[in-house]
């Protein structure tokens, strides 16, 4: 089996690497890309050279990863797709297309027959609130209030070199944030549209198109952080009907989650895990059937690359 990681020296092309290698049982040969040349990689005990991405280097493969910006994405896709290649993108690039699947295996596995070689994988936040919306969908959901947590890994390296940068009391001038991020916090994630920031509007049109709920009553705030990995949610959900113990047990039984409600979880304990990890649910003190809970996870690998190997290993066995 024949794949490719384009992105193989960021945060999330390095882990896809990383992870292939634990979670992949067939024999793979892996082609690492990059925009630059000049670095290696190491996959199962060899180093292997990363390329350049060019045409003329890209060789018949079965799948092809991408961990590029949505630029790098569409204007490669078509030569990865000449190759043979079905492409798992984690870019934002194709996620509203029509006829590209939008994917969380927890949530909507279904969806993946129905792909035309190309799979989109999700944001990272948005991936955290749909496996448990996914859980509660039995109870009738009526709104969903979010506000997100989000550490600076979500902006790539740049995002770890600003906070670093910061943390010594140094300018970082390849910053992505539009305000200093150590020791404080940026209501912002992306550009503004109506009042509401790119990220908040991932958040609702992808929950939308991934939970097959077209008309989902939705509202985020997404934060930026200053910690260097995972992400956290505080969720609000109005139901029709559900008493605490129906949506704690969904909750428990729910592939995906990881569920105390007897203490709580906070991003430094849950780096390198899998799930989500829920806790603090609770009632409403004055509004019937509305729950609210409190969510981690770890950005990197189930907001981004091992969903994304997660897909592959789904089509592999399809």
């Amino acid at each position: 089996m024949r794949i490719a990681v384009f992105g193989a020296t960021g945060l999330v092309g390095s882990l896809m690497i990383k992870l292939l290698e634990e979670r992949i049982k067939e024999d793979v040969e892996i082609y690492p890309f990059a925009k630059e040349s000049g670095r290696f990689i190491k996959y199962k005990g060899k180093e292997i050279e990363v390329k350049p991405i060019s045409e003329n280097e890209i060789p018949k493969l079965d799948f092809a990863l991408f961990a590029v910006d949505n630029e790098l994405a569409i204007r490669w896709k078509d030569a990865f797709r000449s190759k043979g290649a079905i492409i798992i993108d984690n870019s934002s690039a194709f996620r509203l297309e029509k006829d590209v699947p939008l994917v969380v295996p927890e949530v909507n596995l279904e969806d993946l027959k129905f792909h035309k070689g190309i799979i989109a994988n999700p944001n990272c936040s948005t991936i955290q609130l749909v496996i448990p919306l996914k859980a509660l969908m039995k109870f009738n959901i009526k709104r969903v209030f979010v506000s997100t947590y989000q550490s600076v890994s979500g902006a790539g390296r740049d995002g770890l070199n600003a906070y670093y940068y910061e943390k010594e009391n140094k300018n970082y001038e390849k910053t992505p944030f539009d305000r200093k991020i150590f020791n404080n916090l940026i209501p912002q994630i992306g550009s503004f549209k109506n009042g509401y920031c790119t990220e908040e509007w991932k958040i609702i049109n992808e929950s939308r198109k991934i939970l097959h709920f077209e008309n989902l009553i939705i509202s985020a705030t997404t934060v930026r952080v200053p910690i260097e990995f995972c992400h956290s949610q505080s969720v609000e959900i109005d139901l029709e009907k559900g008493n605490f113990q129906e949506i704690e047990n969904c909750l428990k039984e729910f592939k995906g989650i990881v569920y105390n409600n007897e203490n709580y979880f906070t991003p430094i304990e849950i780096v390198n895990k899998d799930e989500v990890y829920i806790s603090r649910l609770r009632k409403h003190p004055f509004l019937e059937n509305t729950f609210l809970f409190w969510s981690v996870f770890d950005n990197l690998r189930k907001g981004a690359a091992l969903n994304a190997i997660q897909i592959l290993e789904n089509l592999i066995l399809s």
